[in-house]
């Protein structure tokens, strides 16, 4: 956050610093002679250290505009070496117009770069203290140095300058630290509730919208590779007298089995299982073959046999058994057509006694 924070606020920083350097400039130009006739001799050093703060700042923000990656960590080190050169370049500066005798532009000129770098890097103490630190000694030494009629009064305008600069900078800094949490605790409940929509709440599985959409990307991708894609459809056999015997707590807890059950039985990353509704489950396969796909459907099967879940009302076995629905997509078939022959496939294997896998056929 502070680095993508300087990035974003330096520009305008050193855009701040290339106004004050014309108005440096200006100054020679426009300003009666008598007024600068003290600094006459040093204005060609005055003029080559506005040169480097330009061309400095110019480059800078170049790089900054330019760059393709803007959150890049090398941008945000540029940045910061760029701010020393030219805080070094306008210790300088403010240096030669004390030694000069033209100290009374330097107490305002330095409230309002040093209040400018406030406002702009107020999120980063380091880059901060680094950049305004070295302005605020010299000029304070340098009043002692060189001493005037308005010394004293200078030093307690500066004593008063860092008073408000530090309460000012420990407020901002407060208002960044909270504003960083804010977004951090955004994004975790952001990611909370993403993973609320995704999940199935009691399995913690992939839940119905999430397998539809999964479905849907799954099937754009074969339709372009050509390459074969499964889907096996699940039923619990007998849960509703699961439920009644053992009570709906007992049936939840069943239902959790099964879907471990599901997610062990997964090859990769690429196969998901989901929750389909009540005690339904699906399976997405891609890249997989029929073959594959009874294979996957019996380890599924030798899995739930090795947990041997009770099931004391169960008509086909003392203990729960799943009934397995698989179908295979063809080229130009739809997603809802896809599951809907796996639903039949499914529906068959019940007919047929249950604890059992059937593949879908299309009727000749």
């Amino acid at each position: 956050m502070r680095q993508r924070a300087i990035t974003i606020s330096g520009v305008w920083f050193l855009w701040i610093n290339l106004l004050f350097c014309l108005f440096i400039l200006g100054r020679h130009y426009f300003s009666p002679i008598k007024q600068i006739a003290s600094i006459t001799q040093s204005y060609p050093v005055l003029e080559l250290l506005m040169g480097l703060i330009l061309a400095i700042s110019s480059s800078v923000i170049f790089l900054l505009r330019m760059a393709p990656d803007q959150h890049a960590e090398w941008l945000s080190k540029c940045l910061h070496g760029a701010l020393l050169g030219i805080s070094a370049l306008w210790v300088c500066c403010f240096y030669i117009f004390i030694a000069s005798g033209d100290s009374r532009i330097v107490f305002p000129f330095a409230a309002l770069l040093i209040f400018t770098a406030l406002i702009s890097l107020y999120f980063d103490t380091r880059v901060l203290l680094s950049f305004t630190l070295p302005i605020w000694v010299v000029i304070l030494i340098c009043n002692f140095v060189y001493p005037s009629d308005l010394t004293v009064l200078n030093a307690l305008l500066y004593i008063l300058l860092a008073g408000l600069f530090e309460s000012g900078r420990r407020i901002l800094c407060g208002w960044f630290i909270l504003a960083v949490r804010r977004e951090h605790e955004n994004r975790d409940l952001i990611t909370q509730l993403q993973t609320l929509a995704n999940r199935d709440p009691l399995t913690g599985i992939a839940n119905r919208r999430v397998f539809h959409l999964l479905l849907d990307k799954a099937l754009q991708r074969e339709e372009q590779c050509n390459s074969p894609l499964s889907v096996i459809m699940f039923d619990v056999d007998h849960f509703k007298k699961y439920n009644d015997h053992y009570g709906h707590q007992a049936g939840d807890e069943c239902l959790i089995k099964v879907a471990k059950c599901l997610e062990d039985a997964v090859r990769s990353t690429q196969d998901v299982a989901a929750r389909f509704g009540g005690e339904e489950f699906i399976m997405l396969l891609p890249d997989t073959p029929a073959e594959q796909a009874i294979e996957v459907a019996e380890r599924i099967q030798q899995n739930l046999k090795a947990l041997a879940i009770p099931h004391a009302e169960s008509l086909v076995l003392p203990y729960v058994t799943m009934s397995l629905g698989i179908a295979i997509w063809e080229p130009g078939m739809s997603a809802t057509r896809l599951i809907a022959q796996a639903d039949a496939a499914l529906y068959l294997a019940k007919e047929q006694g249950r604890n059992q896998w059937q593949l879908f056929h299309t009727e000749e």
